[in-house]
Parts: structure tokens; C-alpha cells; sequence
């Protein structure tokens, strides 16, 4: 018999007709899996870019930094006999990037970077009074380094723009020692610098370890306190695409000899899990 239809679709017609019941209920568990399916997607799509704003709020995309010092075996002269081969890795010392304004200046010009921030790192301690905090103190010029990573957005209290004789805390830390901003701290590090500082401004990561560890100072007065005078410990750079930052790294190494970590390289394991449940969608 010839029908303008298929032989499976008047099957299924059939069945559905004699079947309602069935029918229906097969629609609705098809339409709330299909229901469910989307919604865990939209869920998951919604954690990934929480995560990587998060990610990328508190780090640059690439920081170039100097290269560690390595130790050698010991060889007597003239013979090359070996001295000692047990070799101790060394502690590596606070150094400064080898002509940092030239690799500054030849990374901006770079194609796909937005922002390249001189920065400098070092370890010190907050006095008030009796007590004493070990901080991480940050040296950075306002005017870039707010454009690299989003800190203005976590200000509470006063303003992120500082000078050579203000600083950033954060609230755990302002908790701890009884202070807010206009009061003064007093900064020290292991190499005999000290400031007198005012609180400009009081910020919020949403993270107690970065609130009670980490401050902010403008970079000549870190400069000064770590006894690093005109240089920096690393530069940091953001990108017009993020996801671009280890090919873009491994080219800033081969052009400069330095050492250059991505956030992908470091957020190697969350990357991949982001790169797989992308890839899974």
C-alpha cells in the first residue's frame, strides 16, 4: 500500500495513538532530561567564568621574572679535576630584573599585550605598637598596576591611589591591628628598611590569607625598603586574550633569556580541568 509517509513513521503514529499514556509520559521524561542537560550546562558554564575572573582578578596573565641562581660543582684550576660534587641548591636573593625598562619597553610593544606594569616583591613586617605582622609587601605605580590586576574594585575604605608615603592593607589585617585608614603603620624588612606609613586605603580580596598577609606600597618606597634601588622583581603583563598567555611567555623567554611564568602554566591543573569541561560542552 503506498502512503505519502514512511513505514516508520506510520509505526510510530500508531503507537502513539494507542498508546497515549505512554506516549505522554515518554515526552515528559524527554523534555525534563533535556530540561536538566541545560541547566547543568548553563551551571557549569556560569562556575567556569566565575573562576577565571576570580583567576585572572588577583594575578597577571604573565610575569617575566629574573632568572634563579643555580649552584655548580666545584672544579680545581687548570685540571678540571672535581672538587665536590654533592652540590647544595642555593637560596636564592632578592634580585632585580637585568634591564627591566628595555624588557618593559620591548614586551608593550608587543602585538595582543594591553598592559605591562613594572612590580616589586619582597617580605617585611607590620609594627604597632607590640604587635608585629609578617607581610608581603607589593611595590607598584598606581597608574598601571590598577589596570593590571582589579584591586580598585576591592577598596572598601579610601583609595587604591597611593603615594610614596601611603599603603594598602587588608581588612583582616586592619582587624588585627586596630587601625583604619589615615592611622600609621610602621614597615621594617630583613634588610634594615624602614617607613613610616599612612593607610590610604583598605581592601577586601574576600580571601583572609591575602587580607592578612598582603600590602601594597608605591614602588621607589619598596625600592627603598628591600634595598633595591632602581630595580624591580618581576613585570607583569596582562593580554587582549588570556588564553593566548603561554605562547606569548615562551616568546618573551626565547627574545629575553629571563624566566616568564603564565597564569596557564601556573594554574596548570585548574586550567586543564577548565580546558576538559569546556571541551566536554
Amino acid at each position: 500500500m503506498n502512503s505519502a509517509f514512511p513505514f516508520e513513521w506510520i509505526l510510530a503514529i500508531r503507537f502513539m495513538r494507542q498508546a497515549r499514556m505512554q506516549t505522554l509520559l515518554i515526552m515528559v521524561g524527554v523534555a525534563l532530561g533535556v530540561s536538566v542537560i541545560v541547566f547543568i550546562s548553563a551551571l557549569i558554564s556560569g562556575l567556569q567564568t566565575n573562576l577565571f575572573k576570580r583567576t585572572l582578578d588577583f594575578q597577571a596573565q604573565i610575569i617575566i621574572l629574573p632568572p634563579k641562581e643555580i649552584s655548580r660543582p666545584l672544579h680545581q684550576a687548570g685540571d678540571g679535576v672535581m672538587l665536590a660534587t654533592l652540590v647544595q641548591p642555593r637560596a636564592q636573593r632578592l634580585q632585580s630584573v637585568d634591564q627591566w625598562q628595555t624588557v618593559l619597553a620591548q614586551v608593550t610593544k608587543m602585538d595582543g599585550v594591553s598592559i605591562v606594569a613594572p612590580v616589586v616583591s619582597g617580605a617585611g613586617f607590620i609594627v604597632r605598637g607590640e604587635a608585629n605582622k609578617a607581610v608581603g609587601l607589593t611595590g607598584i605605580e598606581p597608574e598601571t598596576y590598577l589596570q593590571l590586576i582589579a584591586l580598585n574594585s576591592k577598596i572598601i575604605a579610601g583609595t587604591a591611589n597611593i603615594t610614596g608615603t601611603d599603603i594598602l592593607v587588608g581588612l583582616d589585617l586592619a582587624k588585627d591591628l586596630g587601625v583604619w585608614t589615615g592611622d600609621k603603620l610602621n614597615l621594617q624588612t630583613a634588610s634594615g628598611g624602614t617607613a613610616t606609613l599612612s593607610i590610604r586605603g583598605i581592601f577586601d580580596y574576600g580571601n583572609s590569607g591575602m587580607n592578612s598577609r598582603s600590602v601594597y606600597i608605591a614602588l621607589r618606597t619598596a625600592q627603598s625598603l628591600l634595598d633595591l634601588a632602581g630595580g624591580v622583581t618581576s613585570v607583569e603583563v596582562n593580554l587582549d586574550e588570556p588564553f593566548t598567555a603561554e605562547t606569548v611567555a615562551q616568546t618573551i623567554q626565547a627574545q629575553t633569556g629571563l624566566k616568564v611564568d603564565s597564569w596557564i602554566a601556573t594554574n596548570a591543573q585548574f586550567f586543564s580541568a577548565l580546558e576538559a569541561q569546556s571541551m566536554s560542552n
